[in-house]
């Protein structure tokens, strides 16, 4: 089985140090130019724009699901242990320039996200229970005018649904906390995932709506301020940032040393795996959305993959500042965080375990939420308790390995899923408005 893991883990490695972040970057630019900066403008807009969506989500006529309810559903599948854990591995291994390269993929990966979004909500189609269906399902039909490629996006979604990373991640840690035994722990989490999941994005959304706000509020308080308290060292940190990002880093501490290819390929792939960017989660959930105009839901995308590279960017700078990333680098990313918080706030322990398992208790709902919607695509007679069924089985199944292990397979799923969903858009590009 090690084998199998090392097999993807040279692939993964192989595919976001040489296509993946030239794949995001060219489409990203691209979006740029035709849209003249559609997302600086979004940004500079955000007053006007949330007032319009505002105004349309709140006819009630609308048929959907309220576009801010939908917004946190959407944070809630991208800010989690993403935003914690697996973007400071960026640092770890990449060094300090992989925080540049996040931001490359947050801005390239705006208008990617943009687009799916907007294709989502123009291809949806009403279903039975009131309510829509949309995602890359459907606009990959009308894209490339088959079934095939939308049936195997849909099956990769499946897969990608399944977030067994961040289910290992919170089984290890709760057993850890409290020293609970090991299987009732799986089995207790995941009663709690499959009751959250099964009651579909309506249900998603509501938890996430409450959930969400707290836990950035009091992520980002704790993170600035232990970067506020170490802002002397601010400015050494961002030159360095901006040097390593195309030399790569010497080692120091417990880092062994990064080149610019090592920068590049961990800050795109955790930025992408973080973000969503370009796999279609997104577009499935924002798709239930009760505004009819497309732009404005695709436009209220780029306000939350902007909150979620703000957290990274948080994440990876508290690291950066106290000097854990090289300090701790030879602990596990959990840890390494821990111990940057303990520094400052007392009970750390405790407060670390609830912080990630709100941030990686949404996430997982919402990824096996919308997994489910496409399996019930791939078969709706049979698909979704197939599905439950996998989901159980691979949940249990992969706490038996490495965080560092199973990560690897969500890189390479969600590297396949962008090269798909990528070439569909620019396909549809024509249909795609920038106002």
């Amino acid at each position: 089985m090690d084998y199998l893991f090392d097999i993807i883990a040279a692939l993964s490695s192989l595919y976001w140090s040489y296509i993946g972040w030239a794949v995001i970057c060219a489409a990203g630019f691209y979006l740029t130019i035709i849209s003249r900066g559609f997302q600086f403008r979004a940004i500079g807009n955000f007053k006007k724009n949330i007032k319009d969506i505002l105004q349309e989500g709140g006819n009630k006529a609308n048929t959907g699901i309220h576009p801010i309810k939908l917004y946190f559903a959407s944070v809630g599948g991208m800010v989690g242990l993403g935003n914690i854990i697996v973007i400071s591995t960026a640092l770890m291994i990449g060094g300090p320039g992989s925080i540049f390269w996040t931001i490359i993929a947050s801005i390239c990966g705006m208008l990617i996200k943009y687009s799916e979004i907007y294709l989502g909500v123009k291809h949806r189609q009403p279903n039975k229970n009131g309510g829509f269906d949309g995602g890359p399902m459907y606009y990959l039909r009308d894209a490339f005018k088959n079934n095939y490629v939308p049936c195997i996006a849909a099956f990769l979604i499946c897969l990608y649904g399944v977030e067994t990373y961040q289910f290992l991640v919170l089984v290890d840690r709760i057993e850890h906390s409290f020293e609970l035994n090991r299987m009732a722990v799986i089995l207790g989490l995941l009663a709690l995932v499959l009751y959250s999941s099964i009651g579909g994005i309506k249900r998603l959304a509501s938890i996430c709506t409450i959930i969400m706000p707290i836990f950035m509020l009091v992520y980002v308080f704790v993170a600035l301020y232990i970067i506020v308290s170490n802002i002397h060292i601010l400015p050494e940190f961002f030159a360095t940032v901006i040097t390593s990002a195309f030399t790569g880093h010497a080692p120091i501490g417990g880092f062994v040393g990064s080149s610019m290819i090592l920068a590049t390929y961990h800050g795109m792939s955790k930025t992408v795996y973080s973000g969503d960017i370009g796999i279609g989660y997104d577009s499935i959930v924002q798709s239930e959305t009760n505004i009819v105009n497309p732009e404005k839901q695709a436009t209220l995308a780029v306000y939350a993959l902007f909150t979620d590279t703000f957290i990274c960017i948080l994440t990876n700078t508290m690291l950066g500042v106290t000097g854990a990333w090289y300090k701790f680098n030879h602990l596990d990313e959990t840890t390494i965080v821990s111990k940057t918080i303990a520094n400052y706030f007392p009970y750390s322990d405790l407060f670390v375990t609830l912080l990630l398992f709100f941030a990686g208790f949404t996430t997982i709902i919402a990824y096996l939420t919308t997994g489910t919607k496409c399996a019930k695509y791939l078969s709706p007679k049979y698909g979704k308790i197939i599905y439950l069924i996998y989901a159980i089985f691979a949940f249990i199944f992969f706490c038996n390995f490495s965080q560092d292990k199973v990560i690897v397979v969500m890189g390479l799923l969600s590297g396949i899923l962008v090269l798909i969903n990528v070439s569909g858009m620019i396909k549809l590009r024509k249909e795609i408005k920038f106002n």
